[in-house]
């Protein structure tokens, strides 16, 4: 009976993490697909790092946990509101990904704002009227990269919305990008580094 359950509990386990592998798979896919039939025309840059560059120490988990200075051009006509989400997609490690981790989830910013700038805080945010969302934490305020294991890449996304304005209480990424489906006009993506 001892030799069943210690024969068990292993199989047990090793289903269970290819369950999980399994779901995080389908569940990361669908992000990276939910942009595809919208154009990639938006240019989203940060003075801070290139695209798959290396994101600051001081914009890290590590560090001083600054948001990165983000800047962004060429909206599409007939944009009344924009959407900006940092997501890592390889945690733990890049050769183990089983969760997806999200750091910034900022929402309902007004189009006459076109960059936030190093350190913005959501009590900033907040007072130019715009919303934040739960990050993986469950609270509102940028989390820094800080990787247990390996280089992971952490991508900035920034959507133009013909909608002015998401009617949500302090949503989940999922939730805010489930409310702007149908009104989506571009996109533009910023790849960092740590």
């Amino acid at each position: 009976m001892i030799k069943k359950i210690l024969i068990i509990i292993p199989v047990l386990l090793v289903l269970a993490l290819v369950i999980k592998l399994t779901l995080v798979y389908f569940q990361q896919k669908s992000e990276f697909d939910f942009h595809t039939n919208i154009p990639n025309t938006i240019k989203l840059e940060s003075a801070d790092f290139i695209t798959e560059g290396m994101i600051p120490m001081e914009c890290s988990g590590k560090g001083k946990e600054l948001s990165p200075e983000l800047h962004w051009s060429n909206l599409p006509e007939g944009t009344r509101s924009l959407v900006l989400l940092m997501t890592d997609y390889d945690a733990p490690a890049p050769f183990l990904k089983i969760m997806t981790i999200d750091h910034w989830t900022v929402y309902n910013i007004p189009i006459r704002i076109i960059a936030l700038p190093k350190g913005s805080t959501s009590t900033a945010l907040q007072k130019d009227s715009v919303n934040l969302g739960q990050n993986f934490k469950k609270g509102i305020e940028y989390k820094g990269p800080k990787p247990p294991i390996g280089m992971h890449n952490y991508y900035f996304r920034i959507y133009a919305l013909s909608a002015p304005h998401l009617n949500l209480n302090n949503p989940t990424k999922k939730e805010v990008m489930d409310a702007m489906k149908g009104s989506m006009l571009a996109y533009g993506e910023l790849r960092g580094r740590f």
